[in-house]
């Protein structure tokens, strides 16, 4: 807040009187000011410090012009709003220009150190001079004008300082807080997230201990079967083992029934064959009764012509007729019974046959067994092994399961330590977010 111009005249103590004398000065220092200022700003378009905050030559003669009228404003006491007004212009032009203060105050001072040789040469010229009271001198009065008149434009550039700080400050504190209030806003979102994922993994680990717990008792039931089919295995490959000797043993017993079986055929056929060869010689000896018969008769009939001569001869013939006819006889039974063993052999043979069929037959059959049951003992063999390797890996399977019942108990665990992980951070999100809201407000205080 800028002071009402009496008051800041009083605290340099430019009351009345003293704005009198300045009066005084303004008549020595004023016309020549255009001098003053001609070899000021010389000085500054000759120092690359100063003049690099001049473009050119007409912001040079700007500057000028308008120091001059404020000097002569000044000198002449017109202290008026309109000078205060422009001494705050001037400060701030000073700001927004970056000229420092060291620079604007060290060129004051030249000016000033010019002004009092100028009132120190023109003072003896003057009469009034010679009436003043040693008290008021007017070097004394020039340094209070050109003191008020620097703190003025000096506080003005502090003032413009401090609003554009303030300004700064208050755009970042807009920026941080909305920066900080994303980043909040993002965390808790984030945050949320977190936390729900958290849940839904609760679930899981719930829905996985289940799980574990199931196939965990499925692979001990599985293993358990397992050494039950190995141990049924074990007692199929003995009683196959048993089949395949009894199986054997029958191919042994068939194959020795062929062999009969082809004996007793050949016997047969030899039997046959001599039944042939006796029935060739009952044949043959019923051809020859017949032929005895015939010469019985005819020996029969020339004993009956030779009479009583021939009685004894025919007594003969009629016995060898009749032995004749009993062979006949003899012989036609022979020979029935020798076709009733042909038929019977022949009969045997074809069954003998069908018989030795029967055995090859059942051998063919016993080996297709045997090679079956040497099929089925590799099969149980291999079953058994499979078995043996399922009942270890499920063995292996219930430890590996154990191993992730065990994974999945210190998952919950950590699943339960990030919940809380996450509500920690939740309050301290909202705990920064509030010490974030009372520093910039006490930033803004300030």
């Amino acid at each position: 807040m800028e002071q009402r111009p009496p008051a800041r005249l009083w605290a340099y103590g430019l009351d009345k009187e003293t704005r009198g004398v300045l009066r005084e000065v303004g008549e020595i220092v004023v016309p020549h000011l255009d001098e003053v200022l001609r070899d000021f700003y010389t000085d500054v378009d000759a120092t690359p410090e100063w003049s690099k905050f001049f473009a050119d030559k007409r912001l040079l003669a700007h500057a000028r012009s308008k120091q001059k009228a404020h000097w002569a404003r000044m000198f002449t006491c017109d202290y008026t709003q309109d000078y205060f007004a422009q001494a705050n212009v001037i400060g701030r032009v000073h700001y927004r220009i970056g000229l420092p203060l060291r620079d604007y105050v060290g060129a004051y001072a030249r000016v000033a150190a010019m002004l009092q040789r100028i009132i120190a040469a023109e003072q003896p010229r003057r009469l009034w001079f010679l009436s003043r009271p040693p008290s008021i001198s007017h070097a004394d009065v020039l340094t209070r004008a050109l003191m008020l008149d620097m703190e003025l434009a000096i506080s003005a550039f502090h003032e413009a300082q401090t609003e554009d700080f303030a300004g700064r400050m208050a755009r970042l504190g807009e920026s941080f807080e909305s920066e900080v209030t994303r980043v909040v806003d993002v965390l808790n979102d984030s945050m949320g997230r977190l936390y729900s994922t958290a849940n839904g993994l609760d679930a899981e680990i719930i829905g996985a201990r289940q799980g574990a717990g199931s196939v965990s008792a499925n692979a001990t039931q599985i293993a358990t079967s397992a050494q039950s089919v190995a141990a049924a295995i074990d007692q199929l490959s003995a009683s196959i083992a048993s089949i395949t000797q009894d199986v054997g043993e029958a191919a042994s017993a068939s194959a020795i029934a062929a062999t009969e079986a082809e004996a007793s055929s050949a016997q047969v056929a030899a039997l046959h064959g001599a039944a042939e060869e006796i029935g060739e010689v009952v044949s043959l000896i019923s051809s020859i009764a017949r032929q005895t018969n015939l010469l019985a008769v005819n020996a029969t009939v020339e004993a009956a012509r030779a009479g009583d001569s021939g009685k004894g001869f025919a007594v003969v013939a009629f016995e060898v007729k009749a032995l004749a006819q009993r062979i006949t006889e003899a012989t036609e039974s022979i020979s029935g019974r020798i076709q009733r063993i042909q038929s019977e052999s022949g009969s045997m043979a074809h069954r003998m046959t069908g018989i030795g069929d029967s055995v090859q037959r059942m051998r063919s059959v016993t080996e297709s067994i045997r090679l079956a049951v040497d099929e089925q003992k590799q099969a149980a063999q291999h079953i058994a092994q499979h078995a043996e390797s399922t009942a270890a890996s499920s063995n292996e399977m219930a430890d590996m399961i154990h191993d992730v019942s065990n994974r999945v108990e210190r998952t919950g665990t950590t699943s339960s330590t990030l919940k809380q992980a996450v509500a920690t951070v939740s309050d301290e999100t909202v705990t920064l977010s509030d010490r974030v809201r009372g520093f910039l407000g006490a930033i803004r205080a300030a």
